[in-house]
């Protein structure tokens, strides 16, 4: 019997496929696949992107169902495009690998878990020999304890999406649009194509924790990528379910697109996705849309956990899960559990394997982070006055809990059918907002938020010390809110003045410094305008200031403070003239005179309580940045040697206290 003569087609059904059949089984996990090749016009009816599928702009879109709306165009239409129409090489692709995602037949923007049964199949029997098989919308007739047979599925039920191969693709589907179709013999050249068939009537066997389709599609497409061409960034941390700075950053977004902001629902206490530049490997914020990036939240939340162990660093490893387990504070019935977690590192060390996290103990310990401490990261990303107000804007015009959101949290591609499909052209209003909340801002220059961030983080950490002090209730983020008020009080007014961080997140050069010790300056400097306690600092300065002789109530390490604040050209802060004359001399002692009580505290040996270690952290934080600063200041100029350690301490010094003074001044009008 002639294949050919086995090949039907059937209304919404594809043409049987002649198949030899495979499985990757490795333990107890099995992952069946069927072998088949399709031509390049088949492949083009038949086979769809992620970004392809249809979806209801009123529905919610789930970050599953994003993950592969996002296609890098310009490298298809780039290498791949010019490989194929290059002369004189052969061509050749490798299988493309596509799985059979059910779709609801009602709602085809809505992916099903299982695939579900097609009330009206095919009615034909099939071919004398072989045995049928209905998984769902998709019809198997093989050959009994063979690999071999044929293979058909509902084109209506179910889709044929592209999990490997996507650019590749594009690529042919770019030219056979063109004037060059026929260089590809669309209706000749066959392509080899991997179907998978995630249903346990297909013999897939899953781990535990990926039995749904779309759980087993992105752990597939996770491997495929990672062990192929590079995966961005941004996808990897969007779909890596083992990594936990990764799982983490994902449990502080709302996990779709669309749908009402607050409530007990899912999106409540969570940044919503819309907001985030999700779809680039972009750090980057501080213009077009977005509140915040993937690749930024990502790199502040790994400063937040501890770094991460080797896979045979037995005793490393131990020590990793008491400091996460501190950190995330898990509840006893978590799946992260501090003592099983050390019992199966023992186990691990016995025979002499890699350990490793379950992706079920990683998503514990990231639930258990997003409830806690990751809301230091939320809450100010949603209350401190820039970011409120840019969402408060997008929510005004529809873009945040609106209509709008899905074209807001679409990639560029998204974007472009959202408006083919609804003849709406949101961008120039978004442009608009955007770029009006974010002029002149800092609070959207990255290393400035990752400042904020963990600013916010370190007092949320030791917020039980703060409590009493700061006479707060005893709800879980009392602490936080605090901080929050005290920041939107003290150093938003000065998120757009560029003189005010010299040395902590600005460099000499007036240009944002993109490095760490940047951002740790300014974390260091929200952290000391926190602590400050302005009363007693204005009640010092009161005190100063109605003094006979100033300088008779200072010491004479403050009387080498007391000329630098007089004499803005010193050549240790020549260039901080504007702040200098920014608020009240005996003000700018005042808050000296503070700062170098809690400079005292960098000391060697463990800190005597949290808020000590929360308070010499931001010393040292401030201090390596701005002496960094003071130092090329001297450098410049050339009139000051920067060996002398004890000036260029002072001179940091006062150019904190010239900002904490400012602070007091302003808190006070």
């Amino acid at each position: 019997m002639e294949l050919s003569s086995l090949s039907r087609r059937r209304h919404a059904y594809t043409d049987q496929y002649p198949f030899v059949s495979g499985e990757y089984s490795v333990g107890d996990e099995k992952v069946p696949y069927f072998s088949i090749s399709m031509t390049i016009r088949e492949a083009d009816q038949y086979l769809r992107l992620a970004r392809e599928l249809a979806f209801n702009d009123r529905e919610p879109v789930n970050l599953e169902e994003l993950f592969q709306r996002a296609v890098d165009e310009d490298r298809a239409a780039g290498p791949i495009t010019t490989y194929l129409l290059q002369h004189g090489s052969l061509k050749f692709f490798n299988s493309f690998t596509v799985v059979l995602l059910p779709v609801d037949h009602d709602h085809s923007s809505s992916v099903t878990d299982t695939y579900i049964e097609d009330p009206d199949p095919p009615e034909d029997e099939p071919n004398p020999g072989l045995a049928r098989r209905s998984i769902g919308p998709v019809q198997i007739d093989d050959l009994p304890n063979s690999d071999i047979g044929f293979i058909r599925w509902s084109t209506k039920r179910a889709k044929a999406v592209i999990l490997d191969g996507q650019h590749r693709f594009l690529a042919l589907k770019k030219i056979l649009d063109s004037s060059q179709a026929s260089l590809l013999r669309p209706e000749e050249t066959k392509i080899p194509v991997l179907l998978l068939v995630l249903d346990p009537r297909a013999g897939f066997l899953p781990p535990q924790d990926q039995s749904t389709v779309l759980q087993a599609c992105r752990s597939i497409f996770v491997a495929l990528n990672k062990h192929a061409v590079p995966v961005s960034k941004t996808r990897t941390y969007l779909l890596d379910d083992q990594d936990l700075i990764s799982v983490s950053m994902r449990r502080l977004l709302s996990s779709h697109v669309g749908g009402p902001l607050e409530g007990a629902g899912e999106r409540a206490g969570r940044i919503p996705l819309a907001l985030v530049d999700w779809h680039s490997d972009q750090a980057k914020f501080d213009r077009g849309l977005y509140l915040t990036s993937v690749i930024g939240l990502h790199e502040t939340i790994r400063q937040v956990y501890p770094p991460r162990r080797d896979e045979t660093d037995y005793e490393g490893l131990a020590e990793f899960i008491g400091r996460v387990s501190a950190l995330v504070s898990p509840s006893s019935q978590s799946r992260w559990s501090e003592l099983d977690l050390r019992a199966k590192v023992k186990r691990a060390e016995h025979d002499d394997l890699p350990f490793s996290f379950s992706t079920e103990e990683v998503s514990a310990a990231a639930d258990s982070f997003a409830r806690g401490l990751g809301q230091a990261i939320v809450r100010p990303l949603l209350r401190l006055r820039p970011y409120e107000e840019l969402r408060a804007r997008y929510e005004e015009a529809g873009f945040i809990g609106g209509s709008r959101e899905l074209w807001l949290g679409f990639d560029k591609s998204g974007k472009q059918a959202y408006e083919a499909r609804t003849g709406e052209q949101p961008s120039e209003e978004a442009i608009a907002i955007a770029d009006t909340v974010k002029a002149g801002n800092l609070a959207f220059a990255v290393v400035f938020q990752r400042g904020l961030l963990l600013s916010a983080v370190r007092f949320d950490i030791a917020r039980s010390e703060f409590k009493d002090g700061w006479k707060l209730s005893p709800s879980r983020f009392s602490v936080l809110d605090a901080w929050i008020d005290r920041v939107n009080e003290r150093i938003v007014p000065f998120l757009k003045i560029v003189d005010f961080w010299l040395g902590a997140g600005i460099g000499n050069d007036r240009n944002v410094n993109f490095t760490k010790s940047g951002a740790n300056g300014v974390k260091g400097l929200v952290s000391l305008a926190v602590l400050c306690d302005i009363e007693a600092l204005r009640h010092e300065a009161s005190l100063l200031a109605h003094s006979s002789s100033l300088e008779d109530h200072l010491s004479d390490s403050d009387k080498v403070a007391w000329e630098l604040i007089v004499e803005p050209k010193s050549p240790y802060l020549r260039d901080d003239r504007f702040m200098a004359e920014a608020a009240p001399r005996p003000m700018q002692m005042a808050a000296y005179k503070w700062l170098a009580e809690q400079y005292r505290l960098i000391s060697p040996g463990p800190a005597s309580s949290l808020q000590v270690a929360l308070t010499r952290e931001a010393c040292i934080d401030f201090r390596n940045s701005s002496r960094a600063y003071i130092r090329n200041e001297l450098k410049a100029t050339g009139s000051a040697s920067p060996s002398n350690a004890d000036l260029v301490m002072k001179a940091t010094l006062v150019l904190a206290a010239r900002r904490l003074a400012i602070v007091a001044a302003q808190s006070e009008s």
